[in-house]
């Protein structure tokens, strides 16, 4: 009688065991997963509140000349949160997403190359879910909301610069020039290119699912990146 009650006693054990395991793992799938759409968010949230600061304060204002990382920050147009700041709390002029990547702001132009009445903001180092949720978001299509294009793209192997002590991936010639001659020369989307623009009846913006997978090829990595441009 004592063994079988020992016995049934070890089975219920490595039952409850068992369950105890199964709930843990689907609590950190299930925790994974609410955090990826998190930061997903968070990032939507952060492009918002910057393009809504940077056209508000540039409204009266011909050109983006000399916008940058340090200049935006300095104007108070960064939210807090990316704002990469050293051991005495001093703005370093890097910028970080919730991802851990790196932030780029440049000028750019419209119809000529000297005219920096544009800029863009790209965000590195993304997961895909991120990726993808980004770029299946509407980000507006109206001349209102003064976005030009969109980019999605994979910048793993891309080479990285040094920016004022901190490495920034990739170099802002690597991020933009797709975007830049998709917008100035022909005025339309590519789906092999990643390429959104507003109202296009090919890549418009938001992207389709199926545009968007695969525009976000960085599967299980964290290398997808995402610019856009506003005048």
């Amino acid at each position: 009688m004592k063994n079988n009650q020992s016995g049934r006693s070890m089975i219920e054990m490595l039952g409850v065991l068992a369950i105890i395991g199964v709930l843990s793992v689907g609590g950190i799938a299930g925790y994974s997963k609410a955090m990826a759409k998190y930061r997903a968010n968070k990032v939507m949230e952060q492009i918002s509140m910057f393009v809504t600061n940077t056209r508000t304060m540039y409204a009266q204002q011909q050109t983006y000349m000399n916008l940058g990382n340090t200049m935006a920050v300095d104007m108070g147009i960064v939210p807090d949160d990316l704002i990469v700041v050293d051991s005495d709390g001093k703005p370093t002029g890097a910028l970080r997403n919730v991802f851990g990547g790196p932030v780029q702001i440049a000028p750019s132009y419209v119809n000529d190359e000297t005219d920096k009445s544009a800029f863009i903001l790209s965000f590195f180092n993304m997961s895909r879910d991120a990726c993808i949720a980004i770029a299946t978001s509407d980000w507006g299509a109206g001349s209102s909301s003064g976005l030009l294009a969109m980019h999605v793209y994979n910048v793993e192997g891309l080479t990285s610069v040094d920016v004022g002590g901190t490495m920034e991936t990739p170099a802002e010639s690597a991020a933009t020039d797709t975007v830049l001659n998709a917008v100035t020369t022909a005025n339309t989307g590519s789906a092999d290119d990643g390429i959104a623009v507003p109202g296009d009846a090919v890549v418009g913006i938001p992207m389709r699912i199926d545009q968007a997978r695969t525009a976000c090829n960085c599967a299980n990595k964290s290398t997808c990146a995402v610019s856009w441009k506003y005048y």
